[in-house]
């Protein structure tokens, strides 16, 4: 699936500050200074999304560490991509869903 352009447009409704990367055959979504949910800490974040399938994941969001104040995960994901290190919990995601679908799932395990 490629993203049209409605769907990086609703996708900055909702994280205004983003750019897109490709690196080593993957494409990257960087959103700069997200809000998390109430009780993360940090409270503002980076975030890397990656829309394709990775690691066996359909998709994956990446954290530049681990976030606390949330349930219990399994941060199983390293990666060091556009020049940082990231990382990322065992979260399944359905594949062919919107950019802003994708990410709103993702966020949902942050949430207790």
């Amino acid at each position: 699936m490629v993203f049209t352009q409605d769907q990086v447009e609703s996708l900055k409704r909702l994280a205004p500050n983003l750019s897109y990367a490709e690196e080593g055959g993957y494409p990257y979504i960087l959103i700069h200074q997200f809000q998390l949910p109430d009780g993360c800490k940090p409270a503002v974040v980076d975030l890397l999304l990656c829309p394709r399938p990775k690691d066996g994941y359909s998709s994956r969001l990446f954290f530049p560490q681990v976030i606390t104040g949330i349930p219990a995960r399994n941060w199983n994901g390293n990666l060091r991509a556009l020049e940082r290190n990231w990382c990322a919990f065992s979260w399944r995601v359905p594949g062919d869903l919107s950019l802003v679908e994708t990410l709103l799932i993702h966020l949902k395990a942050l949430k207790p």
